[in-house]
């Protein structure tokens, strides 16, 4: 593509594409005449002859050169207005700088019809009024660019807008207004709030205009496509451009402009930069503009280039030697083939080299242009550091760059985006959006930032070097009272191409805004890891003032969250336990904004200084040993939370930052604690027991009708089974308030695992009565042995009873284990008893008997002197008398009544102990708790945010639907009414 090179000389400098813009100095001796010239009305040009124009050219209209809004420069149709009932109206224009309303033209028929006809370029978008009636578009008017538009308007009411012969919008005003009357005042370059009058400054226009164009009827679409396009040269029916008369006053001028320019779609332009920069340096300052160095296309341009640039080439090649500009181009990778610096793409155009072309070889693979006798041509040269030369950045088009810091507040004299456009003080100078400049002035050697609207409005930096650019971020000192900054002062400011999203480097670098603050590195000079500030507190901020509620009238919630991770201890002796758990309050501080924050939470911890500045919530662990209070000490973590949308911060802020509102998001504190809780046990069913313990936290930092706490989430995530309890399938939370302060309660339920008092107590007492009932077995003639055996148990028994006392609490009631021992003691003694009387009612029975005397016999005088009492109970049986008296002992006599009677009753009765025994024992602790409370909810709910009762009450159960491994529990909460 051919592309086209324009030197900045006075009579074209604003005009057209130019390419290489040669320095020249223009506001120091140019601007006080422009302005003098507009404050008396004189202004440049003001004959109302328009310049004839010759083959290949246009008259072109410039309003506003300097940039210096007026109220005072404008253009007045002496041509006839014409009555237009329907119309198209063309024309083509050149914005140099936006306005607050930038109204290009209006049209009056009288002091009430002020808007009959009225246009606007406004920065928001592209405005037409007919009538006051408006029509509103989006479109952008690009700056210090051509563009062409046609607004045509029907009797249907319906209108038509072109941008380049692109329709871009199509709509019908809600209701006819009319076509435009005949004879008002037109005017280019003001709004008239009054016929013919009633400027202001700030609805001027600042730019070109030309081939405005009036028909009486629509156009057709082919047709303004054609004009757009430059392919016609038709003009106006109803009024021609050529043909118009006008009146000009204050900073307007006539121009002739070359057509083929204006309907150029080219953009590109270079700046020339005539200082001395390194390779790495000059590649550096052009990627931070969003362009390249650059690199002729073709031999007129190079032609163009030398010509623009020679008069710096003593300066640029330190007057050593005849190198004197970079150009964009190596031949690193294949040797004699030259490549593009960014983008990779081989040259299509090689000029003219010195000798018979490049002779470095493989070591000088960077590309230079010559001077002296060499003017024009080009060279290799070794890419080394100790070579500084001057250089040109190439843009596609123009690059915006914005200015952000504490001197844009809101009314602010300076603009917040600026263009890259023109030369001062023999250096590229930026010119704002609206009404404000960027330029090196020679005399103090520093950039300086000067308002167009308030001419006393300056800020200063002076640079180290001075071929030091303002571009990054910069400490710029105030020479005028604005945005609370005195004079003096000095202000960070950002000067950079950096767009939404996106984060400037210190050195002017642009990387994504999601990579600031993530504790990687991605900016060359490390910046985006510098003053990653997460909280915005704002000046009066007090630590000791809670916020606000968001709802009016409303306490401030207060959420608590609770992650019980185990209980390490739990001892019944001393009637307490012992709890690991993760306390997690949050709250809404409106007050706040924050800052950088990520999806990775991690990465959202603020700092423990920083943390301190803001305000938190008391709470006091009631039933805690120890007095212990929610702190900020050590191991504390406190994490904010974002919600909703985030948004940028305003050109005010120096840096780019995300911002979150404190209104949608939450302050998070989370501490690990482990405190010791008394607890009430109920030893009554000891050891099939299930306590009910509770952990009471009371908000401490101001009253109930401040503040309130709020469960939020409690889980469990521990084991379930512990060494003497299981932790229970619901924890209860009730929310309530006492005094004057708002408590929550938390019940846990220990259930008590009785598998070891089985083994150890209750087996070992059944096998004790068990030995104890056997004695009513034993030879009943052998009294010592069976009444040995049972005491023996019976005094077993109760050592174990008095060992199982001491190692529980004492209590004035029975416990489950006591009434089990008490009464195995009692069996035990009624064996013990029975065997008393059977032995005491055995020698009456065989005293009372008939055959006593034979009994007495072998009992006085044995056959043998060693015969036992064995023997002798052996051989009285064995002789049929005595077994005829074993009939009638055994069925008649009271001591075998009694043994029979024991034999029996003994095991009865402990049958009947047990079976009411164990089923009251082994009925489940959730069964009890259900039958002592009827009212539990058996709805499930997430912990709610939304309930405002001052007294609810909650309880967690197991989510058998989790998927976590068997030994953990998790824990969900459920609503109890």
């Amino acid at each position: 593509m051919k592309r086209r090179h324009q030197i900045s000389h006075m009579s074209n400098h604003f005009g057209g594409n130019a390419f290489y813009k040669k320095p020249f100095i223009f506001w120091k001796k140019a601007l006080p005449l422009l302005m003098v010239a507009a404050l008396v009305g004189g202004g440049i040009g003001q004959s109302s002859d328009r310049p004839r124009p010759g083959d290949g050219e246009e008259t072109v209209m410039m309003l506003q050169r300097s940039g210096t809004p007026s109220s005072e420069s404008y253009a007045k149709l002496l041509t006839p207005f014409p009555d237009l009932l329907v119309f198209t109206v063309c024309y083509r224009i050149r914005l140099r700088r936006f306005r607050e309303e930038s109204t290009l033209m209006t049209y009056a028929e009288s002091d009430a019809e002020d808007n009959a006809l009225r246009m606007d370029h406004r920065l928001t978008g592209y405005k037409v009024a007919v009538r006051s009636t408006w029509a509103i578009t989006t479109l952008t008017t690009p700056l210090r660019y051509w563009s062409h538009y046609c607004f045509s308007y029907n009797s249907d009411n319906s209108w038509v807008i072109y941008q380049d012969g692109e329709e871009k919008a199509r709509d019908k005003m809600p209701y006819f207004p009319g076509g435009l009357g005949a004879n008002g005042s037109y005017i280019i370059g003001q709004e008239q709030d009054s016929l013919g009058g009633g400027f202001q400054r700030d609805q001027s226009f600042s730019g070109e205009v030309t081939q405005l164009n009036f028909w009486y009827d629509v156009l057709d679409s082919s047709t303004i496509r054609d004009i757009a396009l430059c392919k016609s040269s038709e003009e106006g029916s109803a009024l021609a451009w050529s043909d118009e008369q006008w009146s000009i006053n204050g900073e307007v001028e006539w121009l002739l402009e070359d057509t083929s320019k204006m309907c150029s779609s080219d953009k590109r332009h270079v700046v020339f930069f005539p200082n001395r920069f390194t390779l790495r340096n000059a590649r550096k300052l052009c990627q931070v503009l969003g362009g390249e160095i650059d690199v002729p296309v073709n031999e007129e341009e190079n032609a163009q280039l030398f010509a623009d640039t020679v008069d710096k080439a003593g300066y640029c090649s330190n007057y050593l030697g005849t190198n004197y500009m970079w150009l964009g181009a190596h031949d690193n990778f294949v040797e004699g083939r030259w490549d593009h610096w960014d983008t990779n793409q081989t040259l299509t155009f090689l000029g003219k080299w010195r000798g018979d072309g490049p002779n470095g070889g493989t070591i000088e693979n960077c590309l230079v242009m010559l001077s002296g006798t060499f003017g024009g041509l080009w060279s290799d040269i070794a890419c080394l550091d100790t070579y500084e030369l001057c250089m040109t950045c190439e843009f596609k088009q123009y690059t915006t760059l914005h200015f952000k810091g504490g001197l844009l507040c809101r009314g602010s004299p300076f603009n917040s985006e600026y263009l890259l456009v023109e030369d001062v003080n023999q250096k590229p100078s930026l010119t704002g959006y609206l009404h404000s400049d960027i330029f090196w002035d020679n005399q103090t050697q520093s950039w300086i930032l000067a308002s167009r609207k308030e001419p006393e409005a300056r800020a200063r930096w002076t640079p180290d070097e001075p071929s030091d650019y303002p571009f990054g971020k910069r400490l710029w000192t105030s020479e005028y009272e604005t945005c609370s900054y005195s004079y003096g002062e000095k202000v960070m400011m950002t000067l950079s191409t950096c767009s939404p999203g996106q984060f400037t480097c210190d050195d002017g670098s642009c990387i994504p805004l999601r990579q600031r603050c993530d504790l990687r590195v991605d900016c060359a000079d490390t910046s985006d890891e510098k003053e990653c500030k997460l909280l915005d507190i704002p000046r009066g901020y007090s630590t000791t003032i809670p916020p606000s509620s968001l709802s009016e009238g409303d306490p401030l919630r207060v959420n608590l969250s609770i992650s019980i991770t185990s209980f390490p201890v739990i001892k019944t002796e001393e009637l307490s336990f012992e709890a690991n758990f993760k306390l997690i309050l949050s709250w809404q501080d409106s007050r706040l904004n924050f800052l950088n924050l990520k999806n990775d939470r991690s990465l959202n911890l603020v700092p423990s200084e920083e943390a301190e500045k803001i305000w938190t919530p008391v709470v006091f662990f009631r039933n805690a040993n120890g007095n212990l209070f929610s702190n900020l000490y050590k191991g504390s973590r406190v994490e904010l939370i974002p919600e909703g949308k985030s948004y940028g911060g305003g050109p005010e802020l120096a840096s780019e930052v995300n911002i979150f509102s404190g209104k949608e998001g939450a302050v998070e504190i989370s501490q690990l604690y482990t405190a010791v809780y008394s607890c009430d046990f109920d030893l009554l069913m000891f050891p099939f027991d299930a306590q009910d313990c509770y952990m009471l936290f009371t908000l401490t930092s101001a009253a109930a009708s401040y503040m309130t706490l709020r469960t939020d989430v409690v889980e469990y995530i521990g084991q379930k089974e512990l060494i003497e309890y299981t932790i229970g399938d619901y924890i209860e939370s009730k929310e309530f308030i006492e005094g004057e302060f708002s408590v929550i309660k938390l019940g846990v339920r220990f259930v008590r695992r009785s598998g070891f008092y089985l083994l150890t107590l209750y087996i070992p007492t059944v096998l004790l009565v068990i030995i104890a009932y056997f004695t009513l077995f034993f030879n009943p003639i052998d009294f010592n042995s069976r009444i040995v055996v049972a005491l023996t148990s019976l005094l077993v028994l109760s050592s174990l009873f008095t060992q199982t006392s001491n190692s529980l609490p004492k209590t004035s009631y029975f416990k489950l284990v006591d009434i089990w021992l008490f009464f195995s003691i009692v069996i035990i003694f009624m064996i013990v008893l029975f065997q008393t009387l059977v032995e005491y009612y055995s020698f009456d029975s065989i005293l009372q008997s008939p055959d006593f005397h034979k009994v007495q016999l072998l009992m006085v005088q044995p056959k043998s002197p060693l015969m036992s009492q064995d023997a002798i109970w052996h051989r009285l049986r064995s002789s049929s008398r005595v077994q005829a008296m074993g009939r009638r002992f055994f069925q008649l006599p009271t001591n075998l009544k009694i043994l029979v009677s024991g034999r029996i009753l003994t095991p009865l009765t402990f049958l009947i102990f047990n079976i009411v025994y164990w089923s009251s024992a082994l009925r489940s602790p959730r069964q009890r708790l259900l039958l002592t409370n009827n009212q539990r909810a058996t709805c499930t709910c997430a912990a709610s945010r939304a309930h405002n009762h001052s007294n609810n009450t909650y309880t967690t159960e197991l989510n058998p639907r989790l998927a976590l491994p068997p030994h953990r529990l998790s824990l969900k909460l459920r609503r109890r009414r």
